[in-house]
């Protein structure tokens, strides 16, 4: 994909920032939005200097299409609830998706070696799960670094089944190191607490077995014994850690409130009292919704009980009642629409490994949304339009 407006200097530039990104974007938060940021400048220089559009480039015109559509209606839906008079600066929490095609861009003719780009995920995923371990030590109840406990555990479930993609076919070194980070990851998902994110390593678990196996597990007793074996032992590791009896004891008291009517007095209380709610406030504009980060405001008419966050901890109904089924139908395009592409794209060996990095990458995204808010933050967003903009124009033919 070597093109002649890219000199050696850009390229060595965006392979670099590239391969730290997944090294810092769930560790030190500035430095992964820096990175981003870069890649805006260098996209902008590419689409102005070479006169290249991102809108007009066949890899990039889905990507484009889908990820500016997005911001645009939530644009639309905060402008037909409350006109010019919007708080237009929550916006920005979306902004990730408007410079999405000059990101896609910047790195668009890069080669970028895939054994290099998830050696740098790996390295990402051993360092937090460092990071955690100490702040076990430390004494932290629920361990994240510096990020929030569910963006966190979020983003290293993404990177964990990003980074296991080609373990079939390393050598041993390599495997070793892939399964060393693995274990790692796995810790930092289980110790950070979050539930949401442990449901998406289930299914995300559950899909990759799925997949796997028709390629690599069906005529080999051996690669069947280690994958069922490795996820024994690491259910049964998770399930004797203190973390996850506490929340699983949480859960079930938490079922045994809601049932009594104190809707109130946890987290998951919270979440079916917020979800009851939205969809009810849904049915009052059903089109194109109450605006961006009024989802809340509107729910609230159909609860007594504070809903005291900006969304209702479901990204699917925070649309529908944010942006309607407008904004639920862009939402769906977003994650589906890629994944879609990216399953068909599996067993195409030129791009097999790219187009399994993308399905799981949508996937675990989708799942994400299901118990808080998948596009609610700037970082989580930020992984998910740099991963995309690299892996979907790969598989596009």
């Amino acid at each position: 994909m070597n093109d002649t407006y890219l000199n050696k200097r850009y390229s060595n530039l965006v392979i670099i920032l590239v391969l730290l990104f997944p090294i810092f974007i769930n560790s030190v938060k500035i430095l992964s939005s820096l990175i981003l940021l870069i890649l805006v400048i260098l996209g902008t220089y590419i689409a102005i200097s070479k006169k290249q559009n991102p809108f007009k480039i066949k890899k990039l015109k889905i990507f484009s299409w889908l990820t500016v559509g997005y911001f645009g209606v939530m644009l639309l839906s905060i402008l037909m609830a409350d006109g010019l008079n919007a708080e237009f600066h929550h916006l920005g929490r979306k902004l990730q998706f408007l410079l999405a095609p000059l990101i896609a861009l910047a790195v668009f003719k890069v080669e970028i070696s895939l054994k290099n780009f998830l050696l740098s995920i790996k390295a990402g995923l051993i360092i937090i799960g460092l990071i955690v371990i100490v702040q076990v030590l430390l004494g932290y109840e629920r361990p994240s670094g510096m990020m929030n406990q569910n963006i966190f555990g979020d983003i290293a479930v993404a990177m964990l089944f990003l980074s296991i993609v080609r373990v079939f076919n390393e050598q041993p070194k390599e495997r070793t190191l892939t399964l060393f980070s693995a274990v790692l990851g796995i810790f930092a998902i289980v110790l950070s607490g979050n539930r949401g994110s442990w449901i998406s390593a289930l299914i995300l678990s559950t899909l990759y077995i799925l997949i796997i196996y028709k390629y690599y597990l069906h005529n080999n007793t051996k690669y069947r014994l280690i994958v069922f074996g490795l996820l024994a032992t690491i259910l049964i590791l998770a399930s004797n850690t203190q973390t996850f009896n506490n929340q699983m004891l949480n859960t079930k008291v938490a079922m045994e409130r809601w049932s009594a009517g104190n809707i109130q007095k946890s987290s998951i209380g919270e979440r079916l009292n917020m979800w009851t709610s939205g969809l009810k406030a849904a049915q009052e504009s059903p089109l194109i919704g109450h605006g961006y980060r009024n989802a809340n405001k509107a729910a609230q008419k159909y609860t007594d009980k504070d809903i005291g966050y900006t969304h209702l901890h479901n990204e699917y109904i925070t649309n529908l009642v944010s942006a309607g089924i407008v904004g639920l139908l862009s939402l769906l395009a977003l994650i589906f629409l890629p994944m879609i592409i990216f399953y068909q794209k599996i067993k195409d060996k030129e791009v097999h490994y790219y187009a399994l990095m993308g399905f799981f990458l949508c996937a675990g995204y989708a799942t994400f949304g299901l118990s808080h808010i998948a596009f609610g933050e700037e970082h989580i967003n930020a992984f998910y339009v740099l991963f995309m903009g690299l892996l979907l124009p790969r598989v596009v033919r």
